[in-house]
């Protein structure tokens, strides 16, 4: 079994969690390697790589594991900053990764969606999102507006921006601008607008097989941007289209326990 540890650099405690999870997991028949990583680079994960285990936090854990898709490889995280929602193990209970080497965990597979910038009818960008696609202005500009079609119905938008979240990101900046929690082993994508300029506007929960089309504009000097992750971005013009739908590929968590994303959540809002 082949065992790639990877810690956050900008951790404090990151390196000597991931020094202490390579002696728990030192056995005969594993082999574990550790790597550093910063969130402005790219893991470098071998293709024989078995199982990775990742310290740090969500941004970390979220930026790993979509490399980890490529490679069909699924991922242990290991909480090492604040929220943690994607962290299975806290760092004060380290000794329970042990059961990952007789294969004593459950895979929990998590869908992505798919985000493709459309110019004049062709697929121009597209990009894969675990947590969300985010449609913005710049922070000077005015509201813009957004045309959101789902299936065959269309509604319209002034606002900030609109998130197209799964149901991993539900807990992320959706559910800061009041979007909904999304059990994760749902297939759909939720649609929340930020800072509507109404005074009825409310997330949506859209199936994961129907279409969804968006298009923006706004005044001449205005920036929109398309950005995926909080990372990769695409400028975003008034020809253009975003289509979102499921992606076909799928992050794999590895669970140790059955503790549901609700009794996280409860455990997290409790402690602020």
């Amino acid at each position: 079994m082949n065992i790639l540890i990877i810690y956050n650099v900008e951790s404090e405690s990151g390196e000597s969690i991931a020094q202490k999870a390579a002696q728990i997991l030192c056995c005969d028949g594993v082999s574990t390697s550790i790597q550093k990583f910063c969130k402005s680079s790219e893991p470098s994960i071998p293709k024989n790589t078995d199982i990775i285990i990742v310290i740090g936090g969500d941004g970390t854990i979220l930026k790993v594991a979509k490399s980890a898709t490529e490679l069909d490889c699924p991922i242990l995280g290991i909480n090492a900053g604040n929220l943690g929602y994607l962290a299975s193990v806290k760092r004060e209970n380290l000794e329970i990764i042990k059961r990952v080497l007789s294969e004593d965990y459950c895979v929990e597979e998590r869908c992505m969606i798919r985000a493709e910038k459309y110019t004049d009818g062709r697929c121009v960008d597209s990009c894969d999102c675990l947590n969300d696609a985010v449609i913005s202005k710049d922070m000077m500009s005015n509201v813009i507006n957004i045309k959101l079609t789902i299936g065959n119905d269309t509604m319209l938008y002034r606002a900030d921006g609109i998130i197209a979240a799964t149901p991993t990101g539900s807990t992320a900046y959706s559910l800061s601008a009041g979007g909904p929690v999304v059990d994760p082993q749902m297939n759909c994508v939720v649609l929340t607008p930020v800072c509507p300029h109404t005074l009825v506007a409310r997330s949506l929960v859209v199936n994961g097989n129907t279409p969804i089309k968006i298009s923006v504009s706004g005044a001449k000097e205005t920036e929109i941007n398309l950005m995926c992750d909080g990372r990769k971005g695409f400028s975003l013009s008034e020809k253009d289209t975003v289509n979102i739908s499921i992606s076909e590929n799928f992050a794999k968590f590895i669970k140790l326990n059955d503790v549901s994303v609700y009794k996280v959540l409860s455990e997290k809002t409790d402690s602020y």
